[in-house]
């Protein structure tokens, strides 16, 4: 047991029962996980005049970075924010890669935003499409395919040191915000066809990443020739569809909840369309918070069905550890009933870095507009 203090006018349910005239906000530690402290304000803290310095909240819309590999199919992914835990790029590839990837320096997580194709793997070939996340594990070699009929073609990918697994779950069993049936791994008999990695020179290259540097290994013969395999490491798909998210009539949920990998201190959450709380005590919009631990990228994905609701899918911002978070009172008034969107949501324990890549289609002065605050 642990002490609770108690100071002035406070609700004893947090998220609940918010005193008339303040707001409420969330002082916590490892997320939403550690001690924690709720403290009712007479005006929001997100209703700031500027923000100055490197804390401030940063904004971009990562379907309009032009990515490297969009015009050049030997060119990598476009990073645009690092730490030394993960790289965060963008992937536009039109052109199946002419070789096969090798990352030693850590797992490979990829959300395709929008069009299809196959990811061809020495496991075997899985078609993918959009909004589904595919995790390739250190060392695999691997081949995108883009189909060439598809849409714009646009992939966040995330590689990470530490491994990609899946959170622990405890007391919600097994089949909660998936069953681990729905994961799909890469079949040797997929019968996709997908074009030959082989050069005009007759060779097979496998394009080795290691620490940072890369290097070719040529073969006179595909490298992805396995005829059979076993084991509990291989790649494999989550289609975003398959989710189930946790919603509470009374409560809001706390990011964590949604949660769908973490790779040692980080975490990737994914929020998916749900219904939002609708007891009449309960705030309906999330406690505004203070982010300590973690810095936060945000991503909208969009509905999943086509339709356009909200913010713009690709729209992304970055809210540094330290910095206020959360609704202003736009939103307070404005209460959703049901969160129409996929989120995908990925918390960094050490700070995130910029790359000129970022800073050249950065949204200027995204702190202040209605799509952060609001």
């Amino acid at each position: 047991m642990f002490a609770k203090h108690v100071q002035g006018r406070i609700s004893r349910q947090a998220h609940a029962r918010v005193p008339q005239g303040t707001f409420e906000e969330h002082h916590g530690r490892q997320g939403f996980e550690g001690d924690v402290s709720q403290l009712y304000h007479a005006h929001p803290t997100t209703d700031w005049l500027r923000v100055e310095g490197p804390i401030r909240p940063r904004g971009i819309r990562l379907t309009d970075v032009p990515a490297a590999d969009e015009h050049d199919e030997r060119a990598l992914p476009t990073p645009l924010m690092f730490n030394e835990d993960i790289t965060v790029s963008v992937s536009k590839r039109t052109a199946p890669m002419p070789y096969y990837f090798r990352n030693t320096d850590g797992d490979t997580l990829l959300l395709v935003q929008s069009g299809s194709g196959a990811l061809v793997t020495d496991y075997g070939t899985l078609a993918y499409g959009p909004l589904e996340y595919l995790v390739i594990p250190k060392g695999t070699n691997y081949r995108i395919v883009p189909d060439p009929g598809a849409e714009q073609h646009a992939t966040y990918v995330v590689e990470t040191r530490e491994p990609i697994t899946l959170p622990e779950r405890g007391l919600l069993g097994h089949f909660l915000p998936f069953d681990r049936g729905v994961l799909d791994v890469p079949r040797l008999d997929a019968n996709i066809p997908v074009p030959s990695a082989q050069s005009p020179a007759g060779e097979w290259e496998v394009l080795v990443k290691r620490a940072g540097e890369l290097s070719s290994i040529f073969y006179a013969f595909d490298p992805a020739d396995v005829e059979g395999w076993t084991g509990t490491l291989a790649p494999f798909r989550l289609r975003l569809a398959d989710l189930r998210p946790l919603s509470c009539e009374r409560l809001e949920m706390p990011p964590m909840a949604h949660a769908t990998f973490q790779a040692g201190q980080n975490w990737f959450v994914t929020m998916a369309p749900r219904p939002t709380q609708t007891a009449d005590d309960a705030d309906k919009a999330q406690p505004a918070h203070r982010n300590v631990d973690y810095d936060e990228l945000f991503v909208f994905l969009g509905t999943g069905d086509g339709g356009q609701v909200g913010p713009p899918a690709g729209l992304a911002s970055v809210t540094p550890a330290g910095m206020n978070h959360g609704p202003d009172q736009v939103r307070h008034a404005n209460p959703r009933t049901r969160l129409p969107f996929y989120v995908w949501n990925v918390d960094t324990v050490r700070p995130l870095r910029y790359t000129e890549a970022f800073e050249a289609v950065e949204i200027p002065d995204f702190a202040r507009q209605e799509s952060y605050r609001g």
